[in-house]
């Protein structure tokens, strides 16, 4: 049994898409199916139900799950035993969602080397729930993402570590026109077809506009002009006319004061987020001696008061 097999598992398990845990994993879809194939043939019965729309765990899968997540912790951790990571922690991995790199990453960097001399971070942004692929196997150390519990995410609450870093609000913009009005009226029902920017559906920000769109006050004639999981091209494309977008508030402040984008009010258009730090108890040990304790003191990306 190859270890890939146990990831690619655990990607799919999380992703329920062959074609995105393909696109994660970095193979082709055909090459990735095979390998869940031979990882079935190895353990001797089918874990993934592929008759269902997305595919699902069977029951067998879903025991195999943990068993496979808890292969892939120990096999990480005794590599790290046994050297093949400096002692002196060279990089702490870090895997951070899009958003967040702008307006909360160098201010909570600096935050921490203020505190701690020394410190050396490997960086990796991405997609929620690809960083929730990589805390899970085992390739990153913390994972700073978005939460809500609107579109939750499988990261195993009763065995990672986590720290609320802050708050703030998924928020729909767009250009003000020659008022400082918004360009697009959402609650008005007569107003037409509404060009929006959305993201894919299977991603976290997807997931939460789906339902902010589906549970909202009206539902006015909206027509998705363009999409992507990067809220920096969304914002690019409402800062120039395109549509209405939906972007964390804290990443829309200033071009709200400068005038390129104006907020379209309504609160039921809007939904509350936490941004959160996970990181394994295993890994949370691994880390400077006393790096958890100063990231709990962490209070300055809170947008929102308690």
């Amino acid at each position: 049994m190859d270890i890939e097999w146990l990831e690619d598992f655990l990607v799919l398990s999380d992703l329920s898409s062959f074609t995105r845990a393909a696109q994660t994993r970095n193979v082709t879809q055909s090459a990735f199916s095979r390998r869940i194939r031979s990882l079935e043939d190895w353990v001797g019965i089918p874990l993934v139900d592929r008759d269902t729309v997305p595919p699902r765990l069977t029951v067998a899968g879903h025991l195999f799950r943990d068993a496979a997540r808890e292969m892939v912790r120990q096999l990480q951790d005794t590599r790290i035993a046994l050297g093949h990571r400096s002692r002196a922690f060279s990089g702490i991995k870090l895997f951070v969602s899009h958003s967040l790199v702008d307006h909360l990453l160098p201010e909570w960097i600096q935050h921490l080397s203020r505190r701690i001399s020394g410190l050396k971070f490997d960086i990796t942004a991405g997609e929620t729930y690809d960083g929730m692929v990589a805390l899970a196997g085992g390739r990153c150390d913390l994972l700073m993402v978005y939460y809500s519990p609107n579109a939750p995410i499988t990261v195993d609450e009763k065995s990672c570590a986590s720290v609320i870093l802050g708050k703030d609000r998924l928020v729909p913009v767009c250009l003000p026109d020659d008022d400082g009005r918004p360009k697009y009226a959402i609650g008005d029902l007569h107003a037409g077809t509404i060009p929006i920017l959305t993201y894919p559906p299977e991603t976290f920000f997807g997931r939460l506009l789906n339902r902010i769109i589906r549970f909202g006050p009206s539902h006015p004639h909206f027509v998705a002009v363009a999409q992507s999981p990067h809220s920096r091209i969304l914002r690019t494309l409402a800062m120039n006319g395109a549509g209405v977008a939906w972007l964390p508030e804290r990443c829309t402040q200033e071009d709200c004061g400068a005038n390129r984008l104006v907020q379209i009010q309504g609160e039921q258009w809007c939904s509350e987020v936490e941004i959160r730090l996970y990181a394994s108890p295993e890994r949370a040990r691994l880390l400077e001696l006393n790096l958890w304790e100063n990231i709990k003191d962490w209070h300055g990306a809170a947008l929102i008061d308690d």
